[in-house]
């Protein structure tokens, strides 16, 4: 007899909540989406640029594509995610391209499936995994203060409020080709996954990200941060967006083998009764 174990986790709690802040338009865009009748979830933040209303095209575009997507999705989503978000960017970058010469957008997604997560980032929209308060990673951004602090000549603290923040080198849309950065990482009960646009990570730090989804659940906790952020960010605060997904175990977290011999104890119990 052959076990295989399956995937501990059944459900993800999710919360996401965006605000305007102090810019004349919302430019940033989200969205949670699941395969019809499969498992697996689908979510993403992206932060449009490109001046006036074309920021907004850009991550609009950005986030229907991605709607569109797993509404049909490749089978390659489940034997080689890696692939399938590769596939999914060009085609957000291509259909902004169709859409717009100026409009341009960042992009951070993660897909979930069971226990595993695939990421993919362009920009500085950001993924973070947190696992009992403490951050496992980050998604890396594509701008140049990344580039100084890798350099030595900052420190992340440094990152939000220097003056060139705001210089990306890579994005969707445009004439050359996306470039995005991949990834994935096993998820455990009580992981908490975070993707915002640049303006929550400027004004919100990451114990805040963990402490405030942990003592109010992730729905209540994005409208809070979100809130937070565009009020730090005072009447010059940017477009706010955040995404946090929480995991969740199933009911019965035993393995199968040892729900197996239960059940096999409890049948021989049941016989000897009778």
């Amino acid at each position: 007899m052959t076990l295989h174990e399956p995937s501990l986790l059944s459900q993800w709690e999710r919360g996401a909540a965006s605000q305007q802040g102090g810019r004349h338009e919302q430019q940033d865009r989200w969205g949670v989406f699941q395969p019809p009748g499969q498992q697996g979830l689908l979510a993403i933040v992206a932060d449009g640029m490109g001046g006036h209303l074309e920021g907004a095209l850009g991550a609009q575009t950005v986030v229907d594509v991605a709607r569109n997507f797993i509404q049909n999705p490749p089978d390659s989503l489940r034997t080689d995610p890696t692939a399938a978000l590769d596939q999914l960017c060009r085609r957000m970058h291509d259909t902004i391209n169709d859409h717009s010469e100026t409009a341009r957008s960042t992009v951070a997604m993660v897909w979930l499936d069971h226990d595993r997560a695939h990421w993919l980032n362009i920009g500085d929209s950001r993924l973070y995994h947190f696992r009992r308060g403490r951050r496992l990673m980050r998604t890396r951004d594509h701008s140049a203060v990344q580039l100084l602090m890798d350099l030595g000549e900052i420190d992340e603290s440094q990152m939000a409020s220097h003056p060139a923040q705001n210089r990306l080198y890579r994005c969707l849309g445009g004439a050359d080709s996306p470039k995005p950065d991949t990834g994935h990482f096993a998820v455990q009960s009580g992981d908490l996954l975070a993707l915002c646009s640049d303006g929550v990570w400027e004004y919100v730090t990451e114990p805040e990200l963990w402490t405030t989804s942990l003592a109010n659940g992730p729905a209540a906790a994005a409208r809070t941060l979100t809130e937070q952020a565009v009020q730090r960010g005072g009447t010059a605060a940017d477009n706010a967006t955040l995404v946090l997904l929480r995991a969740h175990a199933a009911t019965d977290e035993s393995p199968p083998w040892l729900r197996w011999i239960s059940t096999r104890l409890a049948s021989l119990f049941d016989r000897d009764r009778r």
